[in-house]
């Protein structure tokens, strides 16, 4: 238990203090469920077991993310993937690959990859304004380069330092604050996409009776 109490720390220590770097792509799907994926650099080589170990779970030792849902695979010098399923194998680079169910769980997420206190509390994603669609992305101070996909539109004034590269997408650099606010793609719009839908059907059911009623 105090190993990886340790060992929870020691990567915290390392990507708070910028010596792991962290590549992430983030994907949040309307329910705000989604994928993380990450490419971390150690300045140290880590094993398998021990990474699942500190990123799983919070400082008291217990699960706080579901190790079913983590993939990782190790990376060697050539860039390539090392051979080898076992807990012991160890590398400097670490490919991350995880679902997250929900807005809780995508912020148990941050605090391990990005190194914060994974005992406090952290809302990423939160109500904006009175519209029921808008939410605010707050995930903190990147620890590398990160790209985040949203279902909906990002409003291209508040991203801060980010670059908006889509409607849907921003990116922010190693050290930006990454908050701004988005319009999640809403149920007004199957709403109306459904009313579309069945305004076209009677219509063809209309043009289908008048076409009967005149061989008659």
């Amino acid at each position: 238990m105090k190993r990886l109490v340790f060992l929870c720390l020691a990567l915290c220590l390392l990507l708070a203090a910028g010596c792991a770097q962290v590549t992430s792509e983030i994907e949040v799907k309307s329910d705000f469920s989604g994928e993380w994926k990450a490419t971390i650099q150690s300045p140290v080589p880590i094993s398998k077991g021990d990474l699942l170990s500190a990123v799983t779970q919070n400082s008291n030792g217990q699960a706080s993310i579901d190790i079913s849902k983590v993939e990782l695979e190790a990376i060697g010098p050539d860039g390539k993937e090392l051979k080898g399923d076992s807990a012991t194998v160890q590398s400097q680079m670490w490919k991350l690959e995880a679902k997250y169910a929900n807005k809780d769980e995508l912020a148990k997420m941050s605090a391990a990859v990005f190194g914060r206190n994974p005992d406090a509390k952290i809302n990423v994603i939160y109500p904006y304004g009175d519209d029921p669609d808008m939410y605010t992305f707050n995930l903190g101070k990147a620890s590398g380069a990160t790209t985040i996909e949203v279902d909906g539109k990002i409003i291209k004034e508040s991203i801060g330092k980010g670059i908006l590269k889509n409607d849907d997408t921003v990116i922010y650099a190693a050290g930006d604050p990454i908050y701004f606010q988005f319009k999640k793609d809403g149920s007004s719009g199957l709403l109306i996409g459904g009313a579309l839908g069945i305004v076209v059907l009677a219509g063809i059911g209309y043009v289908i009776y008048r076409r009967r009623q005149a061989t008659v």
